[in-house]
């Protein structure tokens, strides 16, 4: 759950800094804090409402299972330490080890706890990240002198079954995600845009900030930074040629594209190379293309020579 406030970055934002959350990215989270951008990732859906009707369950069989005592977040409190926060499903407490943070997640299929938990051999890294965050941010208790918690626990309900990943706190994470939080929001006020990541889920957000323009013209041809951005416009064309196998590479490329013209319709770029920005159904297209040259005029007849002799 997001900071209500808006002025920390919650466990659930916190892997967007390092690019390695499947719903929100650095470049979207930029927006959000710069520029108001509404991001729908937790728009309401049915593995959602199950999900949070099962939640009290699965925090009884926690602690049933675990005899460990289990104090649920029953209203939802945002606690906050620094620039990071986060709304914990509950706090558990380990009589050798004092409280830690316990993090709910379901997954109602097999498909996708074998994709994406590889059959519980591993925990996706956006989890791993905030369960770190929730461990750090602790107990805002201003009588303790630290209130991060030392442990923290994962338990996954999967097609009736829970299970379970204990985690260690990690300083030198903590230290990292200090420091993302602190470098980020001074880009931030500084108005230093990240690139956009490419990544899928960017591209209805590209679409909507920023309508393009007809005739609008973004002139980089003189800039040698976007010699890449050439090669990767002819990448494009290559990408889609062979869409079959390189489909999630081509859609990338696009949506970097796509937040390099902002609002312009035509982007020229060094080494000859310029693209257009083209409707497509409810999105946007990139059509690389070789901006026209003027015509040169015919060559002059040198009449010196046609008189030589």
């Amino acid at each position: 759950m997001p900071d209500p406030d808006h002025c920390t970055i919650s466990a659930t934002e916190v892997s967007a800094l390092f690019n390695a959350s499947p719903y929100v990215t650095r470049w979207m989270l930029y927006h959000k804090f710069a520029n108001g951008l509404v991001m729908d990732d937790a728009a309401p859906n049915a593995r959602m409402d199950w999900g949070k009707k099962m939640q009290p369950l699965i925090l009884a069989q926690v602690d049933a299972e675990k005899d460990m005592k289990v104090i649920p977040n029953a209203d939802d409190t945002y606690v906050r330490r620094g620039l990071l926060g986060c709304t914990r499903d509950a706090t558990i407490i380990c009589p050798d080890r004092g409280p830690g943070a316990l993090e709910i997640k379901c997954v109602f299929d097999y498909a996708t706890w074998m994709d994406k938990w590889h059959g519980g051999a591993s925990v996706p890294r956006h989890y791993e990240i905030q369960l770190q965050t929730q461990m750090y941010v602790g107990d805002d208790n201003p009588e303790f002198i630290n209130p991060s918690y030392g442990w923290g626990l994962i338990a996954v309900w999967v097609c009736a079954e829970v299970h379970y990943f204990e985690r260690q706190s990690i300083p030198k994470m903590w230290d990292r995600l200090d420091r993302e939080a602190y470098d980020f929001f001074a880009d931030v006020k500084a108005g230093r845009e990240p690139d956009a990541y490419g990544a899928s889920v960017e591209a209805p957000y590209v679409t909507a900030m920023f309508p393009t323009r007809e005739g609008q013209v973004l002139d980089l041809s003189a800039d040698p930074e976007h010699v890449t951005t050439s090669e990767l416009v002819s990448a494009l064309k290559d990408y889609r040629d062979i869409a079959a196998s390189h489909g999630k590479l081509a859609d990338e490329s696009r949506v970097k594209l796509l937040a390099l013209a902002r609002d312009a319709e035509k982007v020229l770029l060094p080494c000859g190379v310029s693209y257009r920005v083209r409707k497509s159904g409810k999105g946007k297209t990139i059509v690389p293309y070789v901006p026209e040259q003027p015509t040169a005029p015919p060559p002059t007849k040198d009449r010196s020579v046609l008189h030589a002799g």
